[in-house]
């Protein structure tokens, strides 16, 4: 059984949370608030439900995410969040074009040095995806 005195934190939590700014997904697209987040071809297009317009295009969801949460909090990092945002395009294309090479060469130096420079543009993609989680959890 549960403990009356959790149960009743736990309600209270519950209670507190505004619901409507958690993101959900619906459909093809992501739902934060007024905010829709919907995947195009060349990357992920911010819309603002009340006004009905495009807000912006990001290369990738956790920027749009991001800077979705800013709108919906009154806070101006959006030039960080489009670095960040550039920063991943970058490596993440670059990384690709590693893959390949390391794939398709047969020239042992140029696979060893297009492995290290993979790791170096992942490891690039995953530090700025924890930068913009910063201005998504905070």
């Amino acid at each position: 059984m549960i403990d009356p005195l959790v149960l009743k934190q736990l309600e209270e939590i519950v209670n507190s949370v505004d619901l409507t700014v958690l993101p959900y997904q619906k459909g093809n697209s992501i739902r934060i608030k007024q905010y829709v987040i919907r995947k195009s071809k060349h990357g992920y297009l911010l819309y603002d439900c009340k006004e009905n317009k495009q807000i912006t295009s990001l290369y990738s969801k956790t920027a749009a995410v991001a800077w979705a949460n800013c709108l919906i909090k009154d806070k101006n990092y959006f030039k960080n969040i489009q670095e960040l945002d550039n920063t991943i395009s970058k490596h993440h294309i670059d990384s690709l074009f590693y893959r390949n090479t390391i794939e398709k060469t047969k020239d042992e130096i140029k696979q060893l040095t297009a492995e290290m420079r993979l790791e170096i543009a992942l490891d690039r993609t995953q530090e700025a995806k924890a930068n913009l989680m910063h201005y998504i959890l905070t």
